[in-house]
């Protein structure tokens, strides 16, 4: 468990406003404006299509406790926004641009009256949104930490891929269980909607990226957008395989390792370099202070 509060921030607002240029603080609001969109529609899955769905008590609860998890997400990254003074336009202009808007929109024209459909959602929004999608963000976010700036982001970024990787491997699991206890579902008619499903929403991401990078100058970073198009695949092929499924993209070496060295140490405070575990707030004097005001009252 991890807090937004427990992330300092003072670097990343010199960052920002003296460090980066005009090019990569268009580009990190670009990103920012559907990311937290993003979380937020899989929040709603989590409580508008699973929790109804799913009546096992220990299923429900680990709905539950990843539809919390997203909120935190949400409110770690407004408190992003806000704390960098990134533009408050943030919040509501990402429907204007049509990549986004068609992300956003395809979401939620998915069905989910029918068994097939719940199956279908759970590969669409576990496996290529939370499960890819968000990754792709995360990549463009986590460079600029790879780069020296934004240690503060980087840190959230990577607290939150730790729990989205969390999210999809069980989701997955799910799904695979689901399709074992309905094995009449597991058609081909079914594969081939989550097949095209994943080839449209590679395609939808690809829109994103470009829009995202636009004409800015982001050499500095060290990263372009075919580096990112490529690693989706790779992360949506790791994704259909985990499905059960054939990669369709056959991207068999992940294009970005330096990713999982930034993230090779788990839940790694890597601007310090020291192992938190979701470190909470630091705390001061003692349990045995504590213990000791107690007896005197």
């Amino acid at each position: 468990h991890w807090l937004w509060t427990e992330v300092p921030m003072i670097e990343d607002i010199k960052d920002w406003k003296n460090v980066l240029t005009d090019g990569e603080r268009d580009f990190l609001t670009k990103v920012f404006r559907f990311f937290t969109q993003g979380d937020i529609d899989v929040s709603s899955a989590y409580v508008n299509t699973y929790l109804p769905f799913f009546p096992t008590p220990e299923i429900r609860m680990m709905l539950s406790s990843f539809a919390a998890r997203e909120a935190v997400h949400i409110a770690a990254y407004s408190h992003l926004i806000e704390t960098i003074g990134m533009p408050e336009t943030v919040y509501n202009e990402f429907l204007q641009y049509e990549a986004m808007a068609e992300k956003h929109d395809f979401f939620h024209g998915l069905a989910e009256d029918q068994q097939e459909n719940i199956a279908v959602k759970m590969a669409a929004f576990s496996a290529f949104t939370e499960g890819m999608q968000l990754f792709s963000s995360f990549v463009m976010l986590l460079n600029f930490t790879r780069n020296g700036t934004m240690k503060g982001m980087g840190q959230i970024i990577a607290w939150s891929i730790n729990d989205e990787t969390l999210h999809t491997e069980s989701m997955i699991r799910l799904f695979r269980e689901y399709i074992i206890e309905n094995p009449e579902l597991w058609t081909d008619s079914l594969k081939k909607r989550i097949y095209d499903i994943a080839e449209k929403m590679i395609e939808l991401e690809d829109a994103f990226i470009d829009l995202a990078f636009g004409v800015n100058d982001m050499s500095k970073q060290n990263l372009s957008p075919a580096d990112v198009k490529a690693y989706i695949r790779w992360i949506c092929d790791r994704r259909l395989a985990a499905m059960g499924m054939k990669e369709i993209f056959k991207v068999n070496v992940n294009p970005l390792p330096w990713v999982d060295s930034m993230l090779g140490v788990t839940r790694t405070n890597f601007f310090e370099n020291r192992v938190v575990d979701y470190a909470k707030g630091a705390l001061s004097g003692s349990w045995g202070d504590v213990w000791g005001q107690a007896g005197t009252k």
